[in-house]
């Protein structure tokens, strides 16, 4: 298979956990708003999910997971209202939504009632956005240790313009975004703990990064630094502070201090956690516990930035 072929669905393995995803992201630092949105399919059931997201440190967030059927696994990618569609592979894509999200609160952590279907708490939302690599994309390293979460990932930034409009207020769009594609197995279960790292800026480098414990303490890490092209990570060190809040099994984060290198050159930066959404995937026992929080990035060298950082770690179940 050609790099090119990659951006397109794959022929599906045998378990029946085999699936296809992709990734959306787009922040607007002069509206303050961004968002993500994904799409993922699995095969053997015909089953499709998808996650769609608004959010901002100034405004409530809203989301839904919706979840549909496909008898084809082709590029056709559309559940519940939200549709990617591509005009060539690691090209443009359109990214589109028309249908309601409902009301996750103006705190720092999400109600988590509202991460299922549209209920009753909704707002109507519509946008058409339009996604335009800025480069060339960033193609995972094959590693044994990676075959529970994927067998292939890619990465991408790029502009993200467009139409965006909640309620009666209409923004127009003109941000930097994300884009990651996965194909394969994926085992909630299998790491003890990981980290997702999207940080897209208007004036500094970017970033994608996936680390996955599958022992404690032992971590395997991927992703690049975007800047004149993609840099892979050869070094990512971080700390990250958190608080107990009662009732909840799994500290909030409200902190990150990270460290990272590539292309010889290394970064550092601060971040604050302004929004957290919290996903729970559970089985009797057990509950990966994935905090996806919006969170406000500084270098320091004074660029800044705004990332979708994922908290992730196995609990016990609350």
């Amino acid at each position: 298979m050609t790099q090119l072929a990659e951006d397109r669905v794959h022929p599906p393995g045998a378990d029946r956990r085999w699936r296809e995803s992709y990734y959306f992201s787009f922040f607007d630092s002069r509206h303050r708003i961004g968002g993500f949105s994904s799409i993922g399919k699995r095969a053997a059931s015909g089953h499709s999910g998808s996650i769609n997201v608004l959010w901002g440190p100034d405004r409530p967030s809203l989301v839904a997971s919706e979840f549909d059927k496909f008898d084809t696994l082709d590029d056709n990618h559309d559940v519940a209202g939200l549709t990617y569609k591509a005009h060539e592979p690691f090209g443009v894509w359109e990214v589109a939504f028309d249908g309601l999200l409902n009301v996750g609160g103006d705190g720092v952590e999400c109600d988590r009632a509202a991460l299922g279907p549209a209920g009753a708490n909704t707002v109507p939302v519509r946008y058409e956005l339009t996604f335009t690599p800025t480069g060339p994309p960033y193609v995972y390293r094959q590693r044994p240790e990676w075959s529970e979460l994927f067998t292939g990932h890619v990465d991408e930034v790029a502009t993200v313009r467009g139409t965006l409009t909640i309620g009666d207020e209409t923004y127009e769009i003109d941000g930097r975004g994300g884009k990651d594609h996965s194909w394969g197995v994926r085992n909630w279960f299998a790491p003890v703990a990981w980290r997702w790292f999207d940080l897209v800026s208007d004036d500094g480098p970017q970033l994608t990064l996936w680390r996955a414990a599958f022992q404690p303490g032992e971590w395997t890490s991927d992703g690049a630094v975007f800047a004149a092209g993609p840099a892979p990570l050869d070094g990512y060190v971080e700390t990250v502070s958190t608080v107990e809040v009662p009732g909840r099994p799994k500290p909030l984060p409200r902190t990150l201090r990270a460290e990272l290198t590539a292309g010889g050159v290394t970064r550092g930066l601060t971040g604050e956690v302004r929004r957290v959404l919290p996903v729970l995937f559970t089985k009797p026992g057990q509950v990966s516990w994935n905090d996806r929080a919006l969170v406000e990035c500084t270098f320091d060298d004074g660029s800044t930035g705004w990332a979708n950082v994922e908290f992730a770690e196995l609990v016990r179940e609350p």
